[in-house]
């Protein structure tokens, strides 16, 4: 019984796969079910199999996830230090503000 499935395979394992067919004189299609059925055989036969290695895609997703979490980070920093910088700003200016005798002229004096 025939049936449709979809998958996903990472760059390096779609070469290995290619580079199986070419050597075999298979479609993209036919290496990737010998690969399937090979594993299968594989397995009924009582040979251990591990899953130990991280697939390049996964390791992508996780650092594509990690480096979105980087730059939210970067954003929300750059928000506090803008926020920080116009409190400073606002302090400084209310400090230097001089007081009223110094901020007169010397012939605004006489006037009053």
């Amino acid at each position: 019984m025939p049936m449709r499935v979809s998958i996903t395979i990472d760059p390096d394992t779609m070469d290995l796969v290619d580079k199986f067919g070419k050597e075999h004189g298979l479609d993209r299609n036919r290496a990737i079910l010998e690969c399937i059925e090979a594993g299968y055989a594989r397995l009924t036969d009582g040979t251990p199999v591990s899953f130990t290695q991280t697939k390049t895609f996964e390791e992508y997703n996780d650092l594509k996830k990690a480096i979105t979490d980087v730059k939210e980070s970067l954003s929300n920093l750059a928000e506090e230090v803008r926020l920080i910088h116009h409190t400073i700003e606002v302090e400084w200016t209310k400090e230097i503000r001089g007081v009223p005798f110094q901020s007169k002229r010397w012939y605004e004096f006489w006037k009053s």
